[in-house]
C-alpha cells in the first residue's frame, strides 16, 4: 500500500508544473504604474516569447479641507513583449513594453507614454494557473494635461516599477 501511495502522489508531484504549452491566457494584473484594478490577455505563439496585453482603470476620490469631494479616474494600457527562459513550466523572464496612461480630474484631462522593463519569475502549472511576479523601470515621458482652455506639460521621469498576476491559461 506504501508503495502504491508513493507512486500516485510521487506522479502528481512531478506533473505539477506545466508539462504542455497554452497558447492563451486571460488575468488579473496589477503595476507597471497603472494601477491594482487591471486585466491581461496573453498570447503565447512561439517558444520563449509571449505578448501581454494589460489594461487597467483607476478611481479614487478623497475629502478636502472644505469638505468638498474630489474624484480622479483614469485608465491604463501596457502591452509588453516577455522573453522567457523556458518555453514550458516554470521560468524567469524579461519583458519590455510600452505604458500609456489617461486621467480625468475636475473637467481636466492628463495623459502619457513611457517605455518600460521588468525582470521577473512566472510560475505555470499544469492546471493552467501561473502566477507572475516582477520589477523593473518605467520610463515616463512628459505629461500633457488640459482642461480645454490651459495646458500643462510636466517632465517625465523614470520610476520603480511592480508587476504581479494571477492568470489562466487555455
Amino acid at each position: 500500500m506504501a508503495l502504491g501511495a508513493v507512486l500516485v502522489f510521487g506522479s502528481a508531484r512531478a506533473h505539477a508544473e506545466e508539462i504542455d504549452p497554452h497558447t492563451v491566457g486571460i488575468g488579473y494584473k496589477i503595476g507597471n504604474g497603472l494601477g491594482l484594478a487591471g486585466a491581461d490577455l496573453i498570447l503565447r505563439l512561439f517558444p520563449h516569447v509571449v505578448f501581454d496585453l494589460q489594461a487597467n482603470y483607476y478611481s479614487a476620490s478623497t475629502t478636502t479641507s472644505d469638505g468638498s469631494t474630489q474624484s480622479v479616474t483614469g485608465y491604463g494600457f501596457a502591452p509588453t513583449v516577455q522573453f522567457q527562459l523556458k518555453s514550458i513550466g516554470h521560468t524567469p523572464y524579461l519583458g519590455v513594453g510600452l505604458v500609456y496612461v489617461h486621467e480625468s480630474f475636475q473637467g481636466a484631462t492628463a495623459s502619457a507614454t513611457g517605455f518600460l522593463l521588468n525582470a521577473g519569475y512566472e510560475w505555470r502549472f499544469a492546471s493552467g494557473v501561473g502566477v507572475l511576479v516582477g520589477g523593473g523601470i518605467d520610463d515616463l515621458g512628459s505629461v500633457h494635461a488640459t482642461n480645454g482652455t490651459s495646458t500643462l506639460d510636466v517632465p517625465g521621469a523614470v520610476l520603480f516599477n511592480i508587476e504581479a498576476g494571477v492568470r489562466y491559461y487555455f
